[in-house]
């Protein structure tokens, strides 16, 4: 059974939660914390290694063709 905080008793009223800031940093981050403990992102990320690698070298590859074919227009 969770604990009543002072942060847990603010949801509870209305009033709090009409002038609680929508950008509020702390909030943000608690919440961001909270999808990193409870997804598998990082489960994901290491399944997908090979083709998140794959993209990057075709993305750093574009790139340098641009730049290249960039500077012999300009030259």
């Amino acid at each position: 059974m969770r604990t009543m905080t002072a942060g847990n008793a603010g949801y509870l009223s209305g009033r709090n939660a009409v002038a609680r800031c929508p950008f509020d940093l702390g909030r943000q981050l608690r919440r961001f914390q909270r999808y990193v403990e409870t997804s598998d992102w990082d489960e994901q990320l290491i399944r997908f290694a090979a083709r998140y690698d794959r993209a990057l070298v075709y993305v750093v590859a574009g790139l340098a063709l641009a730049a290249a074919f960039s500077l012999s227009q300009s030259l």
